[in-house]
């Protein structure tokens, strides 16, 4: 795999044919692995017609802030030398390219997408080609439809072709684990697929038995919880940075930035420079509203919180604020913190820990779509 990745560097604004192979804007260990595993797979599949390079859709300034990519990546001797990042794509190279589109299915590139793989729900404004196929099924990680696609190929082959693709399984495995916080009953994020591709990933990159698998997969997910938690080296800005969404008004005049952070907003907050990070991320993300996610995993449990801080528009921060509050499909059961002075923002904690930010999204987007000011 290793190989592959650094060939497919000299694809990056090549005028032959290529199919991008791209992860979603916030770049989670599922995206990145997913696009990684897929272009290698099809590299593999079909070679000499096509060349397939997988990127990663974020600068690559950003790639720091990756600390469980970089984490699993490196387990894996991938270095950032080897990765291909959005930013170094020139408009014409996209413009011209076939596009498969993994871990989401809405984007700017729509138009030349040829393929998708995702677990969450058809956005209507997709706007995807006739032509394009599309697996989307509500799985707890896109992971395990990759896994699952590309186990179909390998029902009957040698030992030692199923060797060169041991990287690429064990990565996705990993994600999987990661992604349905270990199959957690309380996280609620797992699905029977989930369960049955991880299963099946495990037969063959595991001769454990079944009484020690838990305790190994135990020790995988503490370790990737580890690297995506271990932010000691990242400034408050970077943080803000580390896992964002941002989504805009229907008249898109406003964005409303979503950061998510691998530790509490109540913890985030009390950084001694974290007013003048959201203030600074704000004006470089041009947001009007920061709404801030938190999750802490401790001990096998999770915690979740979330903060509103106005920066330019008081009457659209109060209407999500209310529209989540009021939400019952999922209820997000919030619970207001007293007495918590920062930047004038409300804060809750979020008592429904099986909401995540993929439920909150679409409240707020579907409030976003009908504002005019």
């Amino acid at each position: 795999m290793l190989n592959f990745l650094k060939q497919t560097r000299k694809f990056v604004n090549s005028t032959e044919a290529i199919c991008i192979v791209l992860g979603n804007e916030s770049c989670d260990l599922d995206s990145a692995v997913c696009a990684i595993a897929l272009a290698f797979h099809y590299q593999q599949e079909i070679r000499n017609t096509k060349n397939f390079l997988p990127v990663l859709n974020i600068p690559r300034r950003d790639y720091p802030l990756k600390t469980e990519v970089r984490y699993l990546f490196s387990q894996q001797a991938i270095n950032e030398e080897h990765l291909t990042f959005r930013d170094e794509l020139q408009p014409e190279f996209l413009e011209r390219s076939d596009l498969i589109l993994v871990d989401h299915h809405v984007s700017p590139f729509a138009a030349r997408c040829v393929q998708v793989f995702d677990h969450r729900a058809l956005d209507d404004k997709a706007q995807l080609p006739t032509s394009c196929k599309t697996r989307i099924e509500l799985v707890g990680s896109c992971a395990t439809l990759i896994a699952e696609h590309i186990l179909m190929s390998y029902t009957s082959a040698t030992q030692e072709k199923l060797a060169e693709i041991e990287p690429v399984l064990t990565m996705l495995h990993s994600t999987i684990v990661l992604d349905t916080v270990n199959f957690s009953e309380s996280a609620n994020r797992a699905t029977t697929k989930d369960v049955e591709i991880c299963m099946r990933l495990e037969e063959f990159l595991e001769e454990l038995p079944v009484d020690k698998v838990g305790t190994k997969r135990t020790q995988l997910f503490d370790s990737l919880v580890a690297a995506r938690a271990d932010v000691s080296s990242l400034t408050s800005l970077q943080l803000l940075r580390k896992d964002l969404k941002i989504l805009t008004t229907g008249d898109a005049k406003l964005n409303i930035a979503i950061p998510g952070f691998p530790l509490l907003v109540q913890q985030f907050i009390e950084k001694e420079d974290a007013a003048s990070a959201v203030q600074e991320f704000a004006k470089e993300t041009n947001s009007a509203i920061v709404v801030l996610m938190g999750m802490l995993v401790k001990d096998g449990g999770v915690q979740r919180d979330l903060g509103f801080i106005d920066i330019g528009c008081s009457e659209l921060c109060a209407a999500i604020r209310q529209k989540l509050l009021a939400s019952t499909e999922p209820a997000l059961c919030l619970q207001q913190y007293d007495n918590c002075n920062f930047l004038s923002g409300t804060f809750y904690k979020m008592v429904n820990i099986k909401a995540t930010r993929k439920h909150v999204l679409p409240l707020i987007k579907q409030l976003l779509d009908q504002w005019q000011k």
